[in-house]
């Protein structure tokens, strides 16, 4: 009789442990951390609209240039409204010539850059710097004395280049992003995963279920990368996620040049 009740004992303490533990482990799963990410960070990704002027020649001939509005989403990396997207996403250059049938020129110019925020307001912007063998592009809101409609701190992506997160393959990861315009720009969380990580001849990641321009978290919430293309032959040949480490780097040049 002592060791059925013992035994008694021993099952009700299995069974409150678990349930606990369980309590415990439900506020600090990664799927309440991204949920919390979610609601708090989703104003760090924006989409951005460019207008660009194209001028094209080939075959010895010039073409009238034209005019295209093209929107794509960035993440912002820097309380200033620094902010970076896929170069691929706001320069058509690839895609034109990759219809051209006889070798040319495509010079693209920035006629418009605005920042759409989340209120419908639009920031107007520079276009700093393009990265192409990253595919990264860079912009930033003009001088506040020029500039009404910006923010006095924008909502960035949280980066400490002395807490650098270890990604491997098959971890678990989320990508921040928003919906379109007719969809009203709904932010949303993409779930995915680490099929691949790249050392040589530079590091990124290949993540599954990801749209360029975006920043990716890893399951504890640390900002990991943002996603762009990978080129080959000067064509965008695939998706992969460039290291915060990286484009926090190119960051800091960007604003070393234009201080």
């Amino acid at each position: 009789m002592k060791f059925f009740n013992t035994g008694l004992f021993l099952a009700a303490l299995f069974l409150i442990n678990p349930a606990s533990n369980l309590w415990a482990d439900e506020k600090t799963s990664p799927v309440s951390i991204w949920k919390e990410l979610l609601e708090k960070k989703s104003d760090s990704v924006t989409w951005v609209s460019v207008t660009v002027r194209i001028e094209v020649s080939s075959g010895g001939r010039s073409f009238p240039p034209s005019e295209r509005k093209l929107e794509a989403l960035g993440t912002v990396i820097g309380k200033d409204g620094l902010i970076v997207l896929s170069l691929n996403q706001v320069d058509p250059t690839d895609s034109i010539l990759a219809r051209m049938r006889s070798p040319g020129n495509v010079n693209v110019n920035y006629t418009e850059v605005l920042i759409l925020l989340e209120d419908g307001s639009e920031v107007p912007a520079n276009f700093l710097l393009k990265d192409e063998d990253l595919d990264l592009a860079f912009i930033r809101p003009l001088p506040t004395d020029s500039n009404d409609s910006i923010p006095e701190e924008f909502l960035a992506v949280e980066y400490n280049e002395l807490e650098i997160p270890n990604v491997e393959t098959l971890d678990e990861v989320v990508s921040l992003g928003k919906l379109g315009r007719n969809l009203y720009r709904k932010s949303t969380l993409q779930r995915g995963w680490v099929n691949a990580v790249i050392d040589k001849p530079r590091d990124y990641l290949v993540v599954e279920n990801v749209t360029p321009g975006t920043p990716v978290f890893d399951r504890h919430g640390k900002w990991i990368g943002v996603t762009a293309f990978r080129k080959e032959g000067g064509r965008p040949s695939g998706v992969i996620t460039v290291p915060a480490f990286d484009v926090m780097e190119i960051a800091r040049q960007v604003r070393e040049r234009t201080e």
